[in-house]
């Protein structure tokens, strides 16, 4: 595939249009959403399958193409020896599926993150559940 450069005055005015949609997000997310956001807005848990850690998913906005999400496993045992990870980042949103993508960051003190990485989750309405690229099934905490 072949690399193109962008003019100067073309990133310029990609940057301010990226500065503008970020400040007015989070009013149109609030306005859009309402006080509670998106269908998926709140706090999620999960019980990992492979060493029984605790999870936490916290997503908010309004879930109009995109949430913020941030996913906190309390005892990453593949990831980080054991010690919590986090990962924070956006949720791209397709029907009843979101794709988190997001660097993985072991706690405490953090590392280098060397790659983003991808997290898909199916929504069921019915349920309310959403069930992760693992096939670990999160609940609402709230």
């Amino acid at each position: 595939m072949k690399r193109v450069t962008l003019p100067r005055p073309i990133l310029t005015g990609l940057a301010v249009l990226t500065a503008t949609a970020a400040l007015l997000t989070p009013a149109t997310a609030v306005a859009a959403g309402g006080a509670g956001g998106g269908v998926l807005a709140g706090t999620w848990t999960s019980i990992d399958v492979p060493d029984g850690s605790n999870q936490t998913l916290t997503v908010t906005g309004s879930g109009n193409h995109v949430y913020s999400m941030v996913y906190v496993d309390d005892e990453a045992t593949g990831a980080c020896g054991g010690r919590p990870a986090r990962l924070s980042g956006p949720g791209f949103v397709d029907g009843d599926s979101v794709l988190m993508v997001a660097p993985l960051v072991c706690l405490p003190g953090g590392n280098v993150p060397r790659h983003r990485l991808e997290i898909g989750f199916q929504y069921d309405p019915e349920a309310d559940t959403l069930v992760d690229d693992f096939g670990i099934v999160w609940s609402r905490a709230d």
